[in-house]
């Protein structure tokens, strides 16, 4: 049914335009000025390419949003909780391993966490600190650019149960989803003086600065999609599926999870057909005012 659903799509989007097409000869042909042109204007070409590439980009990205909401959604994602039962079932499990696992536990350090270096108070086990200058460039055009400088750190930290079980967490930064607690956000005018000097030699001028800290908090309640082990010496691992399914560290609990999925997938599922018909439109529409 899905696979079914995404070539309605990609046909109706070629149908829009074969249609379009057609009308717009067909008007010309009633026109009788005894001559069939064998090519569109320069116009029509615009309207057919930006439709077709920017209902094509949409049509991607639903294919992209699709392909991750279906693996969350799969029944292979065996939710787990986190307690003591936990090595019990991986023990039965064939590889010692679920390849596709949802867990939730609390954000606990292995070890000394990070410290926020806007309040001392604050510790988290990832650290997220970016600034971010906007400059104007001088060419022949004006043109807007972003210099951005970006530092992530992690420490080794587990996700705990209730019970007090653990499971530790590998390669938390290819992790998809984690939007992290944002602690700092600020943005700066700069002061040119005779820095502008400089602007006519490098072409480049900055004008603002905006710095921002995010951090995943010690203590938060974090969900885990990937695939779940257990080690010889008794130790539960949640790492990126080997098989290449998305790998997931979020603060949303599942179901909110899937559901923010599955609302990327329906936008631009709509975005793709919308884009599709207002290309058709305008090519047809510009074919009948000629």
């Amino acid at each position: 049914m899905a696979k079914m659903q995404e070539d309605v799509i990609s046909q109706s989007s070629y149908m829009f335009y074969v249609c379009a097409g057609l009308l717009v000869a067909r008007d010309r042909a009633s026109r009788g000025n005894g001559e069939i042109l064998s090519r569109f204007s320069l116009t029509e070409a615009l309207c057919l390419g930006a439709g077709l590439a920017v209902s094509g980009l949409c049509y991607y990205m639903y294919r992209k949003k699709k392909k991750t909401a279906d693996e969350i959604e799969c029944d292979n994602a065996s939710h787990i909780n986190i307690d003591g039962n936990l090595k019990d079932t991986l023990e039965v499990t064939p590889g010692a391993r679920l390849q596709y696992a949802v867990v939730e536990g609390v954000v606990e350090p292995v070890g000394e966490p990070l410290r926020s270096q806007c309040h001392e108070d604050i510790v988290g086990v990832v650290h997220k600190v970016e600034v971010t200058e906007p400059r104007l460039g001088l060419s022949s055009l004006y043109s807007a650019l972003f210099k951005s400088h970006q530092q992530v750190t992690s420490v080794p930290f587990v996700l705990r149960g209730s019970d007090g079980t653990a499971v530790q967490v590998h390669c938390p930064l290819k992790a998809s989803g984690l939007n992290m607690e944002m602690l700092y956000k600020r943005f700066l005018q700069v002061s040119h003086g005779f820095s502008v000097l400089g602007w006519y030699f490098s072409g480049v001028k900055s004008y603002s600065r905006l710095e921002t800290e995010e951090m995943l908090r010690v203590g938060t309640r974090v969900t885990g999609v990937g695939q779940l082990t257990l080690d010889p010496d008794g130790t539960l691992n949640l790492r990126p599926p080997s098989d290449g399914s998305k790998y997931f560290l979020s603060m949303a609990d599942y179901d909110t999870l899937r559901k923010q999925y599955s609302a990327a997938t329906k936008a631009w599922k709509r975005f793709a057909v919308i884009f599709a018909l207002a290309g058709a439109a305008a090519l047809y529409l510009h074919g009948k005012l000629r």
